[in-house]
C-alpha cells in the first residue's frame, strides 16, 4: 500500500482559511481511484500538527498545495517531510505561476490542473518505487530538478469534459457544515488581479446532473449549506436554469441553503429569480470600485451601473449582498477611492471586504510590478497580502499617488464603515445564528496571535 498525505497550506488559526476544507485532495484522490482498480494507495489529509501527522501516518509520499501568501507554510512542510526522506510533491496556483520556485526540499512541481498529472506521478513511483529522473520528462506539466537544473516539462493540455470527473472523495476531508461544490472550472474575463483564467485555462462547465449528483452526496452527509464556488456561477443562465430546475424537483431547497460568487454584468431579474428558487440566500460579487476609472482598469468591461442593478435586484428579492472592493491601484486617486467609499456607504450592500490592490504572479499587474522592483522571484512571500494584518508596513504599495501611511489610513476609515455596515446587517443575515461561533474562532485567533 503507497500511502499518501495530502497538505492544505493554510494559516490552521485563521477562521477565514479554515472555514471550508479544500476539495483538490478529494478530487485528487477520486481521479486516482477512478483509475487505478487495484486499490494500492491510501489517502490522508491534513492541514495542521504536520509534523505529528507524519510521524504517526508515515506516508511515502506528501503532497501540498499551496497559494502564494502560504508559500512560507509550504516550503516549512516540505523541509520537515525531507528530514523523513519523503518525496514531495508540489502544486497550486504558486507553483504553477512560478515554476523557478521549487525548492531543493521539493522534488517535483505540478503545473496547472492536476488530476492526470497527478495519476502519471503515482503511477510512475509505483513502477519505479521512486521518482526516477531518466523518465520523469515523459510526464507533462510537471518541474522537476536534474543535475542542478530546473526541467519544465511540456505543458498539460486541461482536462476537456470535467462532467467526466469523479466525485470528489469528500470521505478524506470530511463533510463540515458548510461545504462546496464547482460547477465549472476557469472563468471568461481577465482581470488586472487575478489568475484563474490563466491557471484553469477555457471555461469548462459540468453537466447539471454531476452537479445534482454531488449537491445529493453532501446533503446525504449532513452538510447544510453549501457555497458554489465558480468564479461566476451565473455565467451560463442555460445551465443554471437546468440546477436550479433540479433541485427543486428534487427537493433540495427546503434542505439546504445555498450561496455563489456573481459577476455583477451577468445579473438581471432573470437570474436573480432563477437563483432565489433554488434558495441561494446569499450572495457575493466582486464589485471593485465605486469609480468608473479604476473599475475600468481592474475589469474592463463592467460598469458601476452594473453593480448598483445587481445590488438593487439582489436585495429586492430579499438574498443578502456580500461585496468585495479593492483599492490601491497605481492611477487611483484619493478622490476616487473616496468615490468606492461614498459608493459602499450609500448602496444597501450587507457585507463589505476591502482589499489592498497587490500583485499575485501570474497576473497582469505581476509584470508591471516587476517593472517597478516592487516584486521579484525570490521575494518575501508574506508581503503578497491584501490586508494591513501586521503593521502599515506589511504590504506591497502599487498607487503612484499615495504613500503607504496614506493608503493605511484610509484603508482604516474603511475599516470603520464596514463595521458599521455589518453591525446593521447582522440582524437580517441568514448566517446570524452562525455569528457567535465565528466571533470566537476569531477572537480565538487573535490571542494566539499576540502570543
Amino acid at each position: 500500500m503507497i500511502k499518501i498525505l495530502f497538505i492544505n497550506t493554510v494559516n490552521p488559526y485563521s477562521e477565514v482559511e479554515t472555514r471550508y476544507p479544500p476539495l483538490w485532495p478529494a478530487y485528487l484522490a477520486a481521479y486516482v481511484e477512478k483509475k487505478c482498480s487495484n486499490n494500492v494507495f491510501d489517502f490522508k489529509f491534513a492541514d495542521n500538527k504536520i509534523k505529528k501527522v507524519i510521524h504517526s501516518y508515515q506516508p511515502n509520499i506528501v503532497a501540498i498545495s499551496s497559494v502564494t501568501q502560504n508559500y512560507k507554510y509550504a516550503i516549512h512542510y516540505a523541509k520537515i517531510a525531507k528530514k523523513h526522506n519523503i518525496p514531495v510533491i508540489i502544486g497550486g496556483i504558486h507553483i504553477t505561476s512560478l515554476p523557478n520556485n521549487l525548492t531543493e526540499e521539493m522534488d517535483i512541481g505540478c503545473i496547472g490542473e492536476g488530476e492526470q498529472t497527478f495519476l502519471e506521478l503515482l503511477e510512475h513511483y509505483q513502477k519505479y518505487q521512486e521518482f526516477n529522473l531518466e523518465y520523469l520528462n515523459t510526464i507533462d506539466g510537471i518541474v522537476f530538478r536534474k543535475n542542478n537544473e530546473l526541467v519544465i516539462t511540456r505543458q498539460r493540455e486541461p482536462i476537456e469534459n470535467i462532467a467526466d470527473l469523479p466525485l470528489p472523495y469528500r470521505k478524506i476531508i470530511g463533510y463540515p457544515y458548510r461545504g462546496y461544490v464547482y460547477t465549472a472550472r476557469g472563468c471568461a474575463y481577465n482581470c488586472v488581479f487575478c489568475i484563474c483564467s490563466k491557471y484553469w485555462g477555457k471555461i469548462r462547465y459540468s453537466s447539471a446532473n454531476r452537479v445534482i449528483e454531488e449537491i445529493k452526496e453532501v446533503i446525504d452527509n449532513g452538510t447544510k449549506v453549501i457555497r458554489f464556488a465558480d468564479e461566476n456561477f451565473s455565467g451560463n443562465i442555460k445551465r443554471l436554469k437546468e440546477i436550479a430546475d433540479r433541485v427543486v424537483q428534487k427537493g433540495y431547497h427546503n434542505q439546504v441553503r445555498f450561496t455563489c460568487w456573481c459577476r455583477a454584468n451577468t445579473i438581471n431579474k432573470e437570474v436573480v429569480d432563477v437563483l432565489k428558487k433554488m434558495n441561494v440566500v446569499s450572495v457575493k460579487m466582486g464589485l471593485e470600485s465605486g469609480c468608473q476609472k479604476t473599475l475600468d482598469y481592474l475589469k474592463g468591461n463592467v460598469k458601476v451601473e452594473d453593480n448598483i442593478r445587481a445590488i438593487k435586484l439582489f436585495k429586492a428579492a430579499g438574498i443578502q449582498v456580500n461585496g468585495d472592493f479593492i483599492i490601491g491601484a497605481p492611477d487611483e486617486t484619493e478622490e476616487e477611492i473616496n468615490q468606492t467609499y461614498r459608493f459602499i456607504k450609500e448602496m444597501s450592500i450587507d457585507f463589505v471586504d476591502v482589499n489592498i490592490f497587490t500583485a499575485y504572479p501570474g497576473t497582469v499587474i505581476w509584470d508591471y510590478a516587476k517593472e517597478k522592483n516592487l516584486v521579484s522571484d525570490d521575494m518575501d512571500w508574506e508581503l503578497i497580502n491584501i490586508k494591513f494584518q501586521k503593521t502599515k508596513n506589511s504590504c506591497i504599495l502599487l498607487s503612484n499617488h499615495l504613500t503607504l501611511e496614506k493608503l493605511h489610513n484610509i484603508y482604516k476609515k474603511f475599516r470603520r464603515l464596514i463595521i458599521l455596515k455589518s453591525l446593521k446587517a447582522l440582524f437580517k443575515s441568514p448566517w446570524r445564528n452562525e455569528i457567535p461561533f465565528v466571533l470566537f474562532k476569531r477572537l480565538r485567533e487573535k490571542l494566539i496571535k499576540s502570543f
